[in-house]
């Protein structure tokens, strides 16, 4: 197929593609198409295989000009960025017309590319290690989290006025700006508390049991979520019942009951021992970020669109956002992308440095090594190891775990060579300074 491209550049990681395929090739394939057609229908009135051909275009000729076309444009396209040896991310943007017997196919695709990187100074990095210190304190109120959260609760019957701290159980109508009410029954809330929502429960100490009141709750624009950022809420809450918490003792019993442990020194030091682990993991991601951070500092690129609106739809999924329903969804949807399209942008930005990085250092992943993880990951995630295996069986989702191994060995490299200090030492270096 002598096909003829034409390469427009559109931007350093964006291109567009001219490409026609001849008329010839183009006739070829219409002919092949209705020859098995022709041998495959089966119409009234011929023998199998000799229907004429204006027949079968009269019958079939839509579906069989939509079905050569669409293989013409994979071919022609998978050909033609071979030629041009470009990397494409993402789906392309195909704009081609229906086909027509005896002349050439002309279309047009646009595709975005991977960028050429030209790494720079990638040594010299320096991070500071948050610290990890654990205090007694820290496991005090992780136990009285704890006791928090295996709490009784029983009615107040000696009174009915509303007291900081009482467990409220209340029906509860709202409005946002006005709109459809939500109704939701038999609601706990801490009055006194202000967690949920804003300063809902602040207004209902003083109140009584069966007090029927309507609250008027504004939420900032800067609000953590984008359906109710900026807006005004109006609450109707009816206090059915008050109930007051019953914390359990701290003591051996509660160790056991609610720490499967021994002895409450048990207890204490398993909590130690966790708050240890959790706060060396966040440390060490602490230290990632600063060396990502410094890397894309030093690295300015074009970074191709469909990358970075990709991953914004993947961390939005991730993320636990109510957003309205109606006709103001779309723009809290929008929102919410361009809140955290800076957030994916310097993640495309990181991979793409460590892959330029794992490139030129040669660093690589064996099949054996992307076989042991995903055996690996069944473990961790307490899963059946045939069920992960399926689906990391697609040759994509096997690539993209090898390219994520690739990156995760890129920067465990860099972060060896990064000279990582203590904060004490961070801050006697920037009183130097």
């Amino acid at each position: 197929m002598d096909t003829q491209v034409t390469l427009e550049d559109l931007s350093p990681v964006r291109k567009r593609l001219q490409i026609e395929v001849p008329a010839a090739a183009v006739q070829a394939e219409l002919d092949r198409a209705y020859q098995i057609v022709g041998q495959q229908a089966r119409l009234r009135g011929f023998r199998p295989g000799k229907a004429p051909r204006p027949v079968l275009e009269r019958m079939f000729g839509a579906e069989v000009r939509r079905e050569v076309l669409g293989r013409l444009v994979e071919d022609s396209f998978v050909r033609a960025i071979e030629r041009h040896g470009l990397a494409v991310v993402g789906t392309p943007e195909i704009d081609a017309h229906d086909l027509a017997p005896g002349k050439a196919l002309r279309y047009s695709a646009t595709v975005d590319i991977r960028p050429a990187i030209e790494l720079g100074d990638v040594h010299d990095i320096t991070a500071t290690r948050p610290p990890t210190a654990v205090s007694d304190a820290d496991v005090d109120r992780t136990l009285e989290a704890l006791r928090e959260s295996v709490a009784q609760l029983r009615p107040i019957e000696d009174r009915t006025v509303v007291e900081a701290g009482d467990i409220l159980v209340v029906d509860l109508t709202s409005r946002l700006d006005g709109g459809e009410p939500v109704r939701r029954d038999g609601i706990l809330l801490e009055a006194g508390s202000g967690t949920f929502p804003l300063a809902l429960e602040r207004q209902l100490v003083g109140q009584h049991r069966g007090a029927r009141l309507t609250l008027h709750v504004p939420y900032p624009a800067d609000y953590p979520s984008a359906g109710l950022a900026g807006k005004s809420a109006e609450f109707e809450v009816e206090v059915k019942e008050l109930r007051a918490k019953e914390l359990p003792l701290l003591d051996d019993e509660f160790a056991r009951d609610h720490g499967k442990c021994d002895s409450l020194a048990e207890l204490r030091a398993r909590v130690r021992r966790d708050l240890e682990r959790e706060a060396g993991e966040r440390a060490d991601d602490a230290v990632r970020e600063q060396v990502l951070g410094q890397l894309v500092a030093r690295h300015a690129f074009d970074v191709p669109s469909t990358l970075v609106e990709r991953r914004t739809e993947a961390l939005i999924a991730g993320l636990d956002v109510r957003l309205p329903e109606g006709a103001e969804r779309d723009a809290a949807l929008a929102r919410v992308r361009e809140q955290i399209a800076p957030r994916a942008e310097r993640q495309v930005r990181a991979e793409l440095i460590l892959d330029a990085y794992a490139q030129r250092e040669a660093i690589d992943v064996t099949d054996s090594e992307v076989s042991a993880e995903i055996d690996a990951i069944a473990t961790r995630e307490r899963q059946v190891p045939e069920r992960v295996r399926a689906i990391y069986e697609p040759p994509t989702a096997r690539a993209a775990l090898r390219a994520k191994l690739v990156r995760d060995r890129a920067l465990a490299r860099l972060l060896s060579a990064a000279r990582v200090m203590p904060p004490e030492a961070a801050e006697s270096v920037a009183h130097e300074k």
